[in-house]
């Protein structure tokens, strides 16, 4: 059964590429601004339902500005995700969380500064309904209403 990615946020300085290899999804989302800080607001698409790629056939292509792209896949009931390590010109792959069958989830992208280079952070958050947004950003509070499904950092997505 196929899971789906049905919102993408970014809480980043830096503009936001998605592209579903698979169903040529894209998307592009801009930065969090001083307007966006002040309100509590983050940047997001809209509701959408795109099917998240099984391993063995495609990816979605996650990156920040040009900077180096993050792979995600459904890796046998779990997201698969493939980025570049810190501090290192060599990438590697990551198998977290637990999918459900027809699950839908919505997709956060942050930054994270360790004092010598900024890295990427995804969180994965289980969808209900009652989160639903059709506006272009997202609140803080309600995000922060939601159990992640998983977190996960990724070093050295900006270079």
């Amino acid at each position: 059964m196929v899971v789906y990615i049905v919102q993408v946020m970014n809480n980043t300085s830096r503009t936001l590429h998605y592209h579903n290899l698979e169903s040529d999804k894209k998307i592009d989302i801009q930065p969090k601004t001083v307007r966006y800080e002040n309100n509590g607001w983050i940047p997001c698409s809209k509701y959408y339902k795109d099917a998240v790629p099984y391993k063995a056939t495609n990816h979605i292509n996650v990156r920040l500005n040009n900077g180096p792209t993050a792979e995600i896949s459904d890796d046998r009931w779990k997201f698969g995700i493939v980025g570049p390590v810190s501090y290192t010109n060599t990438r590697e792959e990551y198998r977290v969380g637990d999918l459900k069958s027809g699950g839908q989830y919505m997709m956060r992208v942050d930054e994270i500064h360790d004092g010598r280079e900024t890295n990427v952070g995804f969180t994965f958050y289980e969808y209900e309904d009652k989160y639903k947004v059709t506006a272009t950003y997202i609140t803080l509070q309600l995000i922060q209403q939601l159990g992640p499904v998983v977190a996960l950092v990724l070093m050295a997505i900006f270079l």
